[in-house]
Order: C-alpha cells, then structure tokens, then sequence
C-alpha cells in the first residue's frame, strides 16, 4: 500500500469516528467557541464565493490546512478548539499549526493568506470553508504580540488563555519585553478546562528551523463561514496543509447550491 493510499484510508477512518463522536450532539456555550455576533467578522460572516473572489488579492501565497477540531453535528461549524480564534474581532492562529507556521519569519509572513477546512466529516464528504484570512500582524512570540499596540487591550483580553477556556494568547507576567518570552515560566497558565491545559510548553517554545510565529488577521480581509457552504473540489486537503496562489485555490471552490 502507498503513502498516498495509507493517508486516505487514515482520513476515511478519522471521518467515521467523527461522525460517531459528533453526530447528534448537543453542544452547549461552554464547550466550543462563539461564532462573532458583532464587529467585521460578523458582517462577512458566510460570504458568497462570488463576492469573495471580488474581494481579495488573488496573486498572493495562501497556506490551506484541515481544523481537526471544527465539528458539524446539526448543519452548523463548531469550534471545539482554541485556534483558529475568532474572538475580539481578530481571526488568530497562535496555539495551533505550530510547524507550518515555523515556516517563515514574522515579517515575511505579512501579506500571505491562510485558509482553514473543515474535515470530511464535517464538510458533507468534502472539505468546507471555514475561514480564510490575510496576514496583517505577526509576532515571535506571545509576550510581542500581548505588548504590541498594534492590537487592542480588548482584543488581547478576548483571547486570553488565562481567562477563556478557548482562548489563544498567553498573558505575560510582566508586561514588559524579556529574552525570556519564550520560556513559559514568563507566563500565566491557561485556565483548567482549556484545550491545551496539560500540554501548553510547546504553545510558548515550539521550534523547528525558526520558532512558530503568531498569525494576526487583518479584519478587512478576513472571513468566516458558520456552515459548510464553499467546499474544496480538487480531491481533499490532506493532513499537513497545501500551499499554492491564491487565484488557484479560489478556482477550485465552489458553493453549495441552495
């Protein structure tokens, strides 16, 4: 059996214990994030693909990935997990995709996209849309980015680990810059029932070629769907992400037909 044939049949597998586990479940407040009821984010929230694709720079990089936490009990996206972090208006990736965001440095990811699916399971057989977002900020750390004015008290408050069970920033313990912002002694635990709680070092510390740099969406262009309504028609997204233009992803989407 090939790689290839090996990884389809793990991702049909994974399908089927994720429909068990999810379907018919009742989720409460409590046990996934919020989808944003105010604010930018919720004006585009579920964009038609038509007006996206008028919307956004086509000829930049995007990273396109699968979020193993979105579920789809009852026709809506679910968050069960900390990142992608919606909360505070901002889209954040800090807690998750450590490797792919070791990719580049800070500053050279500004500019590119990423794009987050959800899982066959989740997505109708096919991988749907959950958000896509344009990187406006980018930080080395969690202690850069909670001192940066570049993003609100608000927003940081909204995200914050030591308060919000799915949150995806780190509250320093002194809010003063430190060559120690990557030790996680520099920081507030997360609260109890977070999702990270018994594995947070690698949030702070991660490092392969570069450390794992924070991705802040610019609100503009950033965009978020609810439900499985813009599904990927090239075969799947695999585990690890895909990387290609952006004009190239957007002609291999298509919305679902009302």
């Amino acid at each position: 059996m090939s790689e290839s044939e090996r990884d389809i049949g793990q991702e049909i597998l994974d399908a089927v214990l994720e429909i068990k586990a999810g379907g018919g479940r009742h989720f409460t407040p409590d046990d996934h994030q919020p989808y944003p009821q105010t604010g930018q984010l919720a004006q585009k929230m579920n964009l038609c693909l038509d007006d996206l694709r008028d919307e956004i720079v086509k000829d930049a990089i995007v990273y396109c990935y699968v979020i193993t936490t979105i579920k789809n009990p009852n026709g809506q996206f679910y968050q069960t997990g900390s990142a992608p972090n919606f909360q505070g208006d901002f889209i954040t990736l800090c807690t998750c995709k450590h490797f792919m965001r070791t990719f580049l440095e800070p500053e050279e990811w500004l500019g590119k996209w990423v794009a987050g699916f959800s899982g066959v399971a989740a997505g109708y057989g096919r991988n749907a849309l959950v958000y896509l977002m344009n990187i406006g900020h980018a930080f080395d750390s969690h202690q850069t980015l909670w001192l940066s004015p570049e993003i609100s008290d608000e927003t940081k408050e909204a995200k914050a680990t030591d308060i919000h069970r799915f949150g995806d920033v780190y509250r320093p313990k002194e809010l003063s810059y430190s060559d120690l912002r990557f030790d996680h002694q520099s920081y507030k635990p997360p609260v109890e029932k977070h999702p990270h709680f018994d594995n947070w070092l690698p949030d702070i510390s991660y490092k392969r070629k570069r450390k794992a740099t924070l991705l802040v969406g610019e609100p503009a262009q950033s965009y978020l769907w609810n439900r499985p309504m813009v599904f990927y028609t090239n075969g799947r997204i695999h585990r690890g992400q895909k990387k290609m233009v952006l004009l190239n992803l957007l002609e291999k989407l298509e919305e679902l037909s009302e």
